[in-house]
């Protein structure tokens, strides 16, 4: 059994985990962002400062770790990060965030033809981030090696090669591909090569401690030098892995500020307005999606306007639940109502949703799941690893370290912790 350093590279913080080739978590922390907008003066150092928390809880158990087998990172996507070159030296700029541009870009001059773009857009998800960074930033894109995830970008920062990664290649058309480079004039080599998530990618260089200004003998001893790097791919399908929705039928509910109810399928769906239809996780599956864009956020809204951001979440939550007239009951209901609309919707592509799996911020908080259960009828469980891109990338570390398929160490690693039953009584 070897341990996994996990990383997931977010908007406003950095998540690290220690988590085992059997599925068990040994310590989990976060590293919220400071000022500095650099991907070096975020990420590599969040990277580090995670790795010395991380090193710090285990001592602190009393408990002998030792030295972390992998490292896997996954990130929010679809962001960019530019690499440019000036003089021979690469330097890395101010990444083109997932929110910062839209999601997809129009083909020039409408529909291709032969429709091959069909409605005037082009399929992937990052050629908009690329193309607003040129219009932007002409000079700089003029100088331009790379474009990366930020995943891809902090693997290569740490010693692996240059890559860009794909879940599959059915996925290949919603990152880039010749022809719709070729649409924009924008040159393909400007993207590195593709590889399969869970390749090992490289390995850690002993120069990228120094970068991120690690001295620590505790974080040496947990992430010595040559320890392989393998390939992460973004949140949402580490989401996907993390929460085992990797079979027919499989329904997870991830959550957050925003959030995602995901159905598994094999074969063909009906087209429900509204939803996202994408490649699933795994090769051979496909990924039909609800997105509910004000959940938590709606929530925090409310913390806010009613001068309760100091209360803990978990009381406010109690209290409004064990007061039906209580002025807070209205957003709960709301956020509710957006569940069920989420559920309704993707049973349109007529499949019966039973049962999902929990992951996310909402997810820690056991009254607002069984409140879930109860509204929605159905069965909801909550596996001991919540953060399910953290446990999506030690499923791929426990790959990589010891060989098996997607499905078969999902199974494996994944063990439901809580499971809400409608109807069942929860002490508020």
């Amino acid at each position: 059994m070897a341990l996994v350093y996990c990383a997931d590279i977010g908007s406003s913080s950095l998540k690290a985990a220690l988590i085992d080739t059997a599925g068990f978590l040994h310590a989990v922390v976060r590293i919220p962002y400071g000022a500095a907008q650099d991907p070096a003066g975020r990420w590599l150092a969040a990277f580090f400062a995670a790795a010395e928390q991380l090193a710090a809880a285990v001592s602190r158990s009393g408990v002998s770790i030792p030295a972390a087998g992998a490292v896997v990172i996954s990130g929010n996507g679809p962001t960019l990060v530019p690499v440019v070159e000036t003089n021979g030296a690469l330097e890395s700029l101010v990444p083109v965030y997932w929110y910062e541009a839209p999601l997809r870009i129009e083909y020039p001059g409408g529909n291709s033809p032969g429709g091959k773009f069909s409605g005037g857009y082009l399929p992937s998800f990052f050629l908009a981030k690329a193309e607003a960074f040129r219009k932007a930033n002409p000079g700089s894109f003029a100088k331009l090696r790379y474009f990366f995830s930020p995943q891809e970008w902090l693997s290569w920062r740490l010693g692996a090669r240059p890559v860009t990664v794909l879940p599959h290649p059915a996925y290949e058309n919603y990152y880039w591909d010749k022809t719709q480079c070729a649409a924009l004039g924008i040159e393909r080599e400007l993207f590195p090569s593709f590889v399969t998530m869970g390749t090992v990618i490289g390995s850690l260089d002993p120069a990228a401690c120094a970068a991120g200004q690690s001295s620590s003998s505790a974080v040496r001893g947990l992430l010595p030098p040559g320890i392989p790097i393998v390939a992460g791919a973004s949140d949402f399908i580490m989401a996907l892995v993390g929460t085992g929705t990797l079979k027919d039928g499989a329904v997870c509910d991830r959550t957050g500020s925003s959030e995602g109810i995901n159905l598994c399928i094999t074969g063909s769906a009906k087209e429900v307005p509204g939803l996202r239809f994408l490649p699933g996780a795994a090769e051979g599956l496909w990924n039909l999606g609800a997105v509910i864009t004000q959940s938590g956020k709606l929530f925090d809204d409310y913390r806010v306007s009613s001068g309760q951001t100091e209360k803990p979440h978990a009381a406010l939550l109690r209290e409004i639940l064990a007061s039906p007239n209580h002025p807070g009951r209205p957003v709960l209901e709301t956020m509710g109502r957006a569940f069920l609309n989420g559920l309704d919707n993707l049973e349109q592509s007529g499949r019966k949703i039973k049962e999902l799996t929990l992951s996310g911020g909402q997810a820690s908080d056991t009254r607002w799941n069984q409140y879930k259960a109860d509204i929605s009828g159905r069965v909801l469980h909550l596996p001991e690893i919540t953060d399910a891109e953290l446990a999506g990338n030690a499923i791929l570390g426990a790959m990589a370290l010891e060989g098996g398929n997607l499905q078969e160490k999902a199974a494996a690693m994944i063990r439901i912790k809580t499971t809400f039953y409608p109807g069942d009584i929860i002490t508020l």
